[in-house]
């Protein structure tokens, strides 16, 4: 693939590597671009490498390493990687990778890994292996778990959930379907232990795939802005 560029040309201080760069109708100023796709965005002080595609996104001092996608949302100081999908979301100071998916959410000083995050809002948290659908967590530390609307609902993978707060005080209770608080493991096994998360598993509460969410992304678009 060659390397394109329409109308709103990078400014100076931007480089462009390698083959495969496509960028259009963007504004990009002192970034790196490799192998990838960039369109109708605003960056400035960003790398993008092997990124599939970025569109209508905005982002400060944000590294993209390996995306799958990142459309419609905010980045500033953070860094998306390791095939990570992004949507319609708000990502400050935080790290997204590991394959995570996050989806109509506000993630702000935390890190995702293994995870699928949709109409959350994350503060200062660590997550791993858990699907989050309507949540909202602060200083927290959350593992193996599909929580809805706060509410554990089933653990995920062969381990059991974990909810404890960042600072130390103990663990958080919530309704379990099977017990009333969420039980914490003394010890966490490596996550070189823990079976990956299915790519093609996208949604928390359905069986919607990534590419149908960006087709739907690009079908509610008035014109000239359909891809």
């Amino acid at each position: 693939m060659e390397q394109v560029e329409l109308q709103h040309i990078p400014e100076s201080g931007t480089t462009t590597v390698a083959d495969g760069n496509t960028i259009t109708y963007c504004n990009l100023r002192n970034c790196a671009v490799t192998s990838s796709s960039v369109k109708h965005s605003d960056f400035a002080d960003c790398v993008l490498s092997h990124v599939r595609s970025a569109k209508r996104s905005t982002a400060n001092k944000t590294h993209f390493h390996d995306v799958f996608y990142a459309s419609r949302s905010t980045f500033s100081n953070s860094v998306i990687r390791d095939r990570s999908s992004v949507g319609r979301s708000d990502v400050k100071m935080s790290t997204v990778r590991d394959a995570s998916y996050v989806k109509r959410s506000t993630i702000i000083g935390s890190t995702l890994s293994y995870t699928s995050a949709s109409r959350t809002t994350l503060n200062d948290c660590n997550t791993e292996e858990c699907y989050l659908d309507r949540c909202t967590f602060k200083g927290m530390v959350l593992k193996n778990g599909y929580w809805k609307k706060n509410q554990l609902v089933k653990k995920v993978g062969r381990k059991e959930p974990i909810a404890v707060k960042k600072d130390g005080s103990g663990p958080v209770n919530y309704a379990d379907a099977s017990s009333s608080t969420v039980p914490v493991p003394p010890e966490v096994d490596s996550k070189s232990e823990m079976p990956p998360m299915d790519n093609t598993l996208r949604r928390v509460d359905s069986g919607v795939t990534l590419e149908s969410e960006e087709s739907d992304d690009s079908e509610d678009l008035p014109p000239p802005y359909k891809v």
